[in-house]
C-alpha cells in the first residue's frame, strides 16, 4: 500500500445534546501540507463537514490538546538481523524525540513473544537503554503485540489521553497466536490511532505478508491512520519522521448529529490550498472517555 491517508480518529462519543434528539460527537482530524508537515492555522471558518452526505453543524474546531500516549511496537525477530541496530534503533529514538512535549510512550518488542520493555515514560535515555538491551531473536509476534499494546493503552484512554500505536515491522516469519481478524478486532477497540511502517525486501512469504498487511491496513483505515511500506530498513528514519507530524498535529472537531446512525461516513472539506486532509473512512457509535 502506498503512502496513504493518515489521520487521527477518536471514535464518536456522546456529549450533552446540542438540541432535542441530537448529540455531539467528536473526532480528531490531522491536516498536513504538501511536504507532510503539520498545519496549525486552520480555523472553524475554514472547514465544512458532511456525514453520510448530509451537512452537519460543527460545534467547535480547535487544536487537540489532550495528553498523548503512544505504544511503539518494534519488530525484534531474528529476521530483522543487523538492520535493527543499524537502522531501527536510531529511527525509533528519533521518533520519540519528535513527539509533542509531555507525550508519554511505551516500547513493545515482538521477537520470540510480545514484550513491553519500557512502560510509559517521557525519558529518552530510558528508551535508548531499553532498545539497546534487546537482541533480535525468534519469530515475529507482531499481531499479538499490536493487540496487547493497544489493550495496554485502554486505561490511559479512559483517563482522557489521546492514544496511538506506532508499528515498525519487517516481513519475517510470523507466529502470533491471534489470527488476523481477532488481532484487528481487538486492537481497533482499544486505541485511537494506528500508524505503521513495514519493511518489505521482496522476499517475504506471501501469506505472512498478507496477514500483516491486512491488520495494519485495516487499522489505518478504521482509525484514519497510516500504513506505509518501504523497500529497505534504511528508509525507516524518514518514514517515522513523516509519522511524527501526525502525532504532533491534530484538530479536535465536535459536531451535532443524530444518535442512532450505525455507520458514519464523514467528509470534511478545508478551504486551504495544498492542505492534505485525513479522516477515517467510517465511524461507529461508541461511548468513549475524555472531552467531547
Amino acid at each position: 500500500m502506498s503512502a496513504l491517508t493518515l489521520a487521527v480518529f477518536l471514535l464518536g462519543q456522546a456529549a450533552p445534546a446540542a438540541a432535542p434528539g441530537a448529540e455531539i460527537r467528536a473526532l480528531t482530524v490531522t491536516l498536513l501540507d504538501e511536504k507532510d508537515r503539520e498545519v496549525t492555522d486552520v480555523s472553524l471558518a475554514d472547514v465544512a463537514l458532511s456525514e453520510n452526505g448530509v451537512a452537519r453543524d460543527i460545534a467547535s474546531f480547535k487544536p487537540d490538546t489532550r495528553p498523548l500516549s503512544v505504544a511503539i511496537v518494534v519488530d525484534t525477530s531474528a529476521a530483522v538481523g543487523s538492520s535493527y541496530r543499524l537502522n531501527v534503533v536510531d529511527a525509533v529514538l528519533g521518533l520519540v524525540t519528535r513527539l509533542p512535549d509531555g507525550a508519554r510512550y511505551a516500547i513493545w518488542t515482538t521477537g520470540d513473544r510480545p514484550t513491553k520493555v519500557l512502560d510509559h515514560t517521557d525519558d529518552r535515555e530510558a528508551a535508548a537503554n531499553a532498545l539497546k538491551r534487546v537482541a533480535p531473536q525468534g519469530g515475529n509476534y507482531v499481531l499479538d503485540a499490536v493487540s496487547e499494546a493497544s489493550a495496554d493503552l485502554k486505561k490511559l484512554a479512559r483517563e482522557g489521553d489521546r492514544t496511538a500505536v506506532v508499528v515498525v515491522t519487517g516481513t519475517g516469519p510470523e507466529f502470533s497466536y491471534r489470527d488476523k481478524y481477532r488481532a484487528a478486532d481487538e486492537a481497533e477497540r482499544n486505541a485511537d490511532l494506528f500508524l505503521s511502517v513495514q519493511v518489505d525486501s521482496g522476499q517475504a512469504d506471501f501469506e505472512v505478508l498478507a496477514n500483516i498487511s491486512y491488520v495494519l491496513d485495516r487499522l489505518a483505515k478504521a482509525t484514519g491512520g497510516r500504513y506505509d511500506v518501504i523497500l529497505s530498513a534504511m528508509g525507516t528514519d524518514d518514514a517515522l519522521r513523516k509519522l511524527s507530524a501526525h502525532l504532533r498535529s491534530g484538530y479536535r472537531l465536535a459536531y451535532a448529529t443524530l444518535p442512532d446512525i450505525k455507520k458514519r461516513k464523514l467528509d470534511l472539506s478545508v478551504a486551504r490550498l495544498g492542505t492534505k486532509l485525513f479522516l477515517p473512512i467510517t465511524s461507529e457509535r461508541e461511548d468513549s472517555p475524555g472531552e467531547p
